[in-house]
């Protein structure tokens, strides 16, 4: 299925006016993970999807550089707003469209987006622009298929509930409102199942690590050998 990009786009210009992220979600729960897997020395780092740039202002604190790409306008403004650093550069538009030479970033990551994009295209795209050593990393939400994504992810509901008291004070860390607006832009979305990201994966970007995480989500680590 074809992405409507104009229905991205305001689905998430809508999200940008809800405000500041809880302090746990189920993507920042992860960062710091994602982020140990850049060495320090790091030069240049492409964030697509950067949303309200709260990964691209951890980023600019390991990374010589922060080029931070997000469609929708609103959410840009944020990042500009309320996670501005001096090493990073926030870009408001599709990354389909941008150029970038070959062999210019030394990570491209990205966090609940690349289901936004051609799967094919975005694993073409690192091999093509990251520098000989150099990572992608995907933190993103995949559909459940086998007997183990329902019992892993049937089994995160109780911890969600745990790690929502815990650190954001309540049962759940989005109030109605925010859970209707995040409910209609989950209607537009469409997953893969892990199965097929390790087949995608296989053929594009040999060696790649995928790996189930707890709350609906997996990453995926692919270093560029040359």
């Amino acid at each position: 299925m074809t992405e409507n990009y104009d229905i991205v786009k305001s689905d998430f210009n809508e999200i940008a006016e809800l405000g500041s992220e809880p302090k746990w979600n189920h993507n920042n729960c992860y960062f710091s993970h994602l982020l140990q897997h850049i060495p320090t020395g790091t030069e240049t780092c492409l964030d697509i999807g950067c949303g309200k740039g709260d990964l691209s202002a951890l980023l600019s604190k390991r990374v010589g550089k922060v080029i931070a790409v997000d469609l929708a306008d609103k959410m840009i403004e944020f990042a500009r707003s309320n996670n501005a650093a001096e090493n990073i550069e926030y870009i408001c538009g599709n990354v389909l469209d941008m150029e970038y030479a070959p062999l210019s970033f030394d990570i491209i990551i990205s966090t609940a987006t690349a289901h936004h994009l051609p799967y094919d295209w975005l694993l073409e795209f690192a091999k093509d622009k990251l520098r000989p050593g150099g990572k992608l990393i995907l933190l993103d939400l995949a559909k459940a298929s086998s007997i183990m994504d329902y019992m892993v992810w049937g089994f995160a509901a109780f911890p969600n509930v745990i790690m929502n008291l815990i650190k954001n004070g309540k049962l759940r860390k989005d109030d109605p409102h925010t859970t209707e607006v995040w409910r209609r832009h989950g209607k537009h979305d469409r997953y893969m199942t892990l199965h097929q990201i390790r087949l995608v994966a296989a053929q594009h970007i040999p060696g790649a690590v995928v790996r189930r995480k707890l709350f609906w989500r997996y990453s995926l680590i692919w270093q560029k050998n040359s």
